[in-house]
């Protein structure tokens, strides 16, 4: 019984220890990363601006909104113009199918509804049979004025 009880003393002593000692390496692994990332930052942040610089001087210059092609190879300008004219071509394709598609989506929608309302049944829920009779009680008419015609004579009534 003395063998099993230092052995279990002994396990219960290591583990702890080697808790203690895993919590502790990776405390100090997490404090080496940590110092490496600071060190290395400015050294990072200096390359990475010097390459936005380079990048930048070394862009074609561009007065336009469109790709600007760098001849590059065995390639020609009437071969770049080419490939230019038919990127355009296509983005003019893609936005007239754009707009007929949006177009047809909206006749479709508007055949559908109108189809579904029954005109009858909203004469009868707004009390409407005809315009005339809209016209008739317009509540923003002027009163003064009456629909009937006037005749003007050209006789004057003046003393």
């Amino acid at each position: 019984m003395a063998t099993n009880q230092e052995d279990n003393n002994s396990a219960l002593t290591s583990s702890s220890y080697g808790k203690t000692n895993a919590m502790l390496d990776f405390l100090g692994c997490s404090y080496r990363a940590t110092v490496r990332l600071f060190k290395g930052l400015p050294s990072r942040i200096l390359n990475f601006v010097k390459r936005k610089i380079r990048e930048y001087r070394n862009r074609p210059k561009r007065t336009d909104i469109s790709r600007v092609y760098v001849v590059v190879g065995y390639t020609t300008k009437k071969r770049v113009d080419e490939k230019f004219n038919a990127e355009r071509r296509m983005m003019i394709i893609r936005r007239g199918l754009l707009v007929l598609i949006f177009l047809l989506i909206l006749f479709i929608a508007v055949d559908r509804f109108t189809g579904l309302i029954n005109y009858g049944e909203l004469s009868q829920i707004f009390g409407i049979e005809s315009w005339e009779e809209v016209m008739e009680n317009d509540p923003f008419a002027d009163k003064t004025t009456e629909s009937t015609s006037f005749f003007i004579t050209g006789t004057s009534e003046t003393g």
